[in-house]
């Protein structure tokens, strides 16, 4: 059984997050990607699943984008 990685997690109790809580972005330490949390739109994008994105800016424009969809 495989954990999920801490940058991954947001520590949400809720539903869905639109932002300003703070953990909407974490960065993998290793890679240096950002990556959407749980509970927050844009988590289970295709890029998000992948690689995640180059700077932090990307994924949260890209949260937004999947979340006013």
């Amino acid at each position: 059984m495989t954990s999920t990685p801490e940058y991954l997690t947001s520590g949400h109790k809720t539903d869905v997050c639109y932002g300003g809580c703070g953990v909407e972005v974490k960065q993998n330490p290793e890679t240096g990607r950002w990556f959407i949390t749980m509970g927050h739109p844009g988590f289970n994008s295709y890029v998000n699943n992948r690689s995640g994105y180059a700077t932090k800016e990307t994924a949260i424009r890209l949260m937004r984008y999947y979340g006013g969809r």
